[in-house]
């Protein structure tokens, strides 16, 4: 999902984890990026907001 925001596909290459989903893992590139300032707060978010939103979706798939 990452790959769609545009300003993050640079930063991808620089996560310690292949698969990093980009919302808890320590070494990410993308909130590493977000921190200096390299891609915005309010883009990340909604990034998260999406990633959480999807995940829950699936989550009740299971049910």
């Amino acid at each position: 999902m990452a790959n769609y925001f545009v300003e993050f596909v640079d930063q991808i290459k620089k996560c310690e984890f292949v698969g990093c989903t980009h919302i808890k893992e320590v070494n990410c590139g993308i909130k590493k990026a977000v921190e200096k300032k390299e891609i915005s707060q309010a883009r990340y978010e909604r990034f998260s907001k999406i990633y959480t939103k999807l995940k829950e979706r699936e989550e009740k798939k299971k049910w």
